[in-house]
Order: C-alpha cells, then structure tokens, then sequence
C-alpha cells in the first residue's frame, strides 16, 4: 500500500448545469471532482480540509469556469492554493492563489513549451469559448515530498510536467490514464514508461486514481490501461503509416474514446 487509508469509493454526486461534481469523503478531507463534461472530457479537482481548499487543474471552458468559481464559492472556504500540472488554462480565474508547479511544467506552459502549444491550439480552435489565460507561477517545488495547505503530496517528475501521490487518502493523480480513453503517446520509450506506472499502480494499489481526462477511477483501470498501451504499442510497431495505425487501433478498441488524442499520437509516432 502507499499508506493513508483505505478510500470510501462510495461518492455524492451533484449535477450543475454544465458538469457533474462527485464528493468523497475522507477522514479529515473531501476530494470534489468535477466532470467538466467538455469536448476534452476533463476533470478538475479540490481538496477541502477543515480551513481551506486546495486545487488541482483547471476548467478551460468558460460556461465550466462559470459553474466551478460559483461552486467554489458555495463551499465557504478559501480557495488558498492552485496546484498546476498539465491543465492550467483558465487558472486566472483562481488568480488570487498562491500556485504551485516545477521547472518543467514552467518550461511546458511558457512560450514555446509543449502544453502552451496545446492551449494555443485549443485557443483558436473554439475561439472565446475557452479562456487560455496561464497565470504566474508563484511557488517552484521540486521532486519529492511537499506539504501544501494541510495536505502533504509526493510530487513525481516527468517529461512534460509533475504527476502526485496524495497519501492522506490512499491516491494518485497522472495526466492520462481513463476508463477507455485514448493517450496522447509520443514513443515507443514514452509507452514503456507508462507501463512501468500502470505496473506500479497496480503492485501499491492506490485505492483511486485521479486523472484529467476521466472520472476518478479505481486501481483496475490500471491493469487495463497497461493491456491497452502493449497493444497500442505493437500496432505501432507494425503499421506502416499513420493511417493504418489510426485504422487498426480504432478497430481494436472500437469503445474508446479521444479519436483526437489517437490522431495526435498517430502524428508523434509516424
């Protein structure tokens, strides 16, 4: 086990007028996740200890962003930190937090970088639907152990930005996993590194997985994603363009959702 309880997997659910928020209660904090419900199937998260409320990922979408500062705002605590990963367009809304990310999540957001490459794309895609505001950075962490709040995280590097483990409650959060949902993969070296965190997900069995591309999920999906990313892999290895491969993956995984982030690792990967 990671240590930290055992998580209630039993959750409240209230639907807002554009997404859904799922409430688990925990001993001493509550993890709201909200389903955003947009074109991206993203997911937003607070902590709420017994004085305040902590962030992790931002909507994008401005009717989400609405819906999300108003709920925040219901719950009658400060919003006092912003924790940012892969997903911080929109966090000017939250510009009154301290915010927390590592070098390179500032290097991917900054000009240039992969995710401000992402959101510059998002941007003129749907135009003033989504606010792909990035705010400044005001606290650098690093790899390694942290307190934030009330709320210690283990902060894990990877290429692009930083995933977590959050011990108090038995969880991990990463950018990609999802119940049957398609990963941006930019390698065969990149596929392997994944499978070696499905692995170790299954061996520490974290009792939910957090992501922000699906709803909070328990420690199976792991085991499934692993099953996915071998297969994916061996597509890639034997189609001879990206056409092909695009064409054998939907084939073989006809339930899965994100044909876009398939297309973009079609891109990467040919």
């Amino acid at each position: 086990m990671m240590g930290g309880q055992k998580a209630p997997l039993a959750f409240t659910t209230i639907n807002l007028h554009v997404g859904t928020i799922r409430i688990y209660d925990f001993d001493g904090i509550r993890l709201h996740a909200y389903d955003t419900k947009d074109p991206f199937g993203d997911e937003s998260y607070l902590f709420e200890t017994e004085h305040e409320l902590i962030g992790l990922e931002s909507p994008m979408f401005l009717n989400n962003l609405t819906e999300y500062a108003d709920y925040v705002n219901s719950l009658g605590k400060p919003l006092n930190h912003f924790i940012m990963a892969y997903h911080p367009g929109g966090s000017n809304a939250f510009i009154y937090c301290r915010t927390y990310a590592t070098e390179t999540t500032k290097k991917s957001i900054s000009e240039g970088g992969s995710i401000k490459t992402l959101i510059d794309n998002f941007s003129a895609a749907f135009g003033n639907h989504l606010n792909p505001y990035i705010p400044a950075i005001t606290n650098i962490i690093k790899a390694g152990r942290i307190t934030i709040g009330d709320i210690e995280f283990v902060v894990k590097d990877t290429k692009e930005s930083f995933d977590l483990e959050i011990p108090a409650i038995n969880a991990v959060y990463t950018h990609m996993v999802g119940n049957r949902v398609h990963n941006i993969l930019e390698s065969p070296e990149q596929i392997d590194a994944m499978i070696g965190q499905m692995n170790d997900y299954t061996k520490k069995k974290p009792s939910l997985i957090l992501t922000t591309h699906d709803i909070p999920a328990t420690v199976e999906v792991a085991a499934e994603k692993a099953t996915y990313l071998k297969t994916i892999k061996e597509l890639a290895l034997r189609s001879k363009d990206k056409t092909s491969f695009v064409e054998q993956a939907s084939a073989t995984f006809p339930e899965y959702d994100g044909r876009d982030y398939l297309k973009m690792s079609a891109a990467a990967l040919f």
